[in-house]
């Protein structure tokens, strides 16, 4: 019978798939120059720069606080997938998202892509993140992958990526849904 493992084992599991997934997905959608780090202080500082000179974003499109939601995700969730999806130098986009409890679905919650019209990953920033949650959750034996409460805009697109749209339900905001 195999032992309980402690916190810090438990951890330390999580990060090491989340290092995987940012090695192999570049690899995986044949981008070799498309980087994937953690949500760390030069990803914050190049988000900061997005919003130079543009109209400002507000929630849910885009303009999230993501040094506050990056943290509150590092402190409350083990089982996180945080995404800084580069291409060279340029910060093109972050995500954020989680394992269910059991392990059962993997949740892509929080994505934005760069406000540059010009960013040289536009109109790729969701099919690299949810490659990348989609190979988190597969790792971790998820049946199923989840995008909540996407914004009407890109409810088309994650249509074609295979997700399907569910309404919302008591307590639960609508999704989409694609089975792994």
């Amino acid at each position: 019978m195999e032992s309980r493992k402690s916190y810090q084992e438990f951890k330390k599991k999580y990060e090491e798939v989340r290092l995987d997934v940012y090695k192999e997905v570049p690899y995986a959608i044949n981008m070799p120059l498309v980087k994937l780090t953690p949500i760390n202080n030069l990803a914050l500082a190049k988000y900061r720069e997005w919003s130079v000179g543009t109209t400002t974003r507000k929630p849910p499109n885009g303009g999230w606080d993501w040094a506050t939601w990056s943290a509150v995700y590092r402190e409350k969730y083990p089982k996180r997938i945080e995404i800084a999806i580069w291409y060279g130098g340029t910060l093109c986009g972050l995500a954020l998202g989680k394992m269910s409890e059991k392990n059962v679905h993997v949740r892509l919650e929080v994505l934005e892509g760069s406000t540059s019209p010009i960013h040289p990953l536009k109109g790729r920033v969701a099919y690299i993140a949810l490659t990348a949650v989609e190979m988190f959750g597969y790792a971790l034996g998820a049946e199923e992958s989840r995008v909540i409460d996407p914004v009407d805009g890109a409810i088309r697109s994650y249509g074609k990526l295979g997700y399907r749209l569910f309404p919302a339900a008591k307590k639960q905001p609508r999704y989409m849904s694609k089975v792994l």
